[in-house]
Order: C-alpha cells, then structure tokens, then sequence
C-alpha cells in the first residue's frame, strides 16, 4: 500500500482529519459541455515532472473518471505532462491512484492559488479499480 507523502504531516496532519480530504459533496449530473461525471472532491495531491524528486503538493477540486481539476501553488503549463497521485480512503486504508496525466486548461484564483485541468492519459487497470471503488463508496 501506498502511504501518503511525509509532506502532509507538516500541514496538520491532514490524512488523519477525514473530513478535510474526504469527499465534500458529490454531483453527478453532466454541467453543459462534461463529457464524464464530476464529484465534487477535495483531495490530496503529489504531482511532478520528470524528476520525481522535485514532487510538489496540492489538491483536488472535483474527479471523473477521465480527469481532476486541481488547485496548486504554480501555474502548470498547457500540455505539460505530470507523474500524479491522487490520496484515496478506501475503507481503513489510504491508496495513492497513480496516472500519468497532461494539463488542458490553467486558471487562477484570487488568493493566488492556480487552478489546472489535467487529463488522465495513462491509468492502470488496477488504478482505474481504486478509482471506481472510491467514487462507489457513500
């Protein structure tokens, strides 16, 4: 199993508080122009380039099962490919679904956080399981 990344504990701990990181809400319907479902989520998120020792934090804003809106501290380009793991509960457990996953969109807040829309281009067979399952739970 996977274990969340060391970084998380400098933030209060955050794994531990579920309803930080535990899905906020869940919205199903398709907004105008969606081609998959959203859940409205607020996760955590470790992303990085090519170098996976330059791994960055984040979180998300909403998931399907074709990509995540993140919310970071910098500005990712359009097309840029990162290396993604999105933190799941699954039951007492805490599983990293990892994706190789490229930008589509950027945007920024105004409390200077930036916003990406980041496409899954490689997910597992077994990733793509801890998806499904994750998004089944109530």
């Amino acid at each position: 199993m996977d274990q969340p990344p060391r970084q998380w504990e400098k933030r209060g701990n955050i794994m531990a508080n579920n309803s930080v990181w535990k899905r906020k809400s869940k919205d199903l319907g398709r907004p105008d122009g969606r081609q998959h479902p959203r859940a409205l989520l607020y996760l955590p998120v470790e992303y990085g380039g090519n170098n996976p020792k330059a791994l960055r934090l984040g979180h998300t804003s909403n998931l399907s099962s074709s990509g995540v809106m993140l919310t970071l501290r910098e500005r990712l380009r359009i097309g840029q490919r990162i290396n993604l793991s999105i933190f799941v509960s699954l039951g007492k457990d805490v599983e990293a679904i990892k994706v190789n996953s490229q930008v589509v969109w950027v945007g920024s807040d105004k409390d200077g956080s930036f916003r990406s829309g980041v496409k899954f281009i490689d997910l597992s067979a077994n990733d793509r399981k801890k998806l499904e399952e994750f998004c089944e739970q109530d």
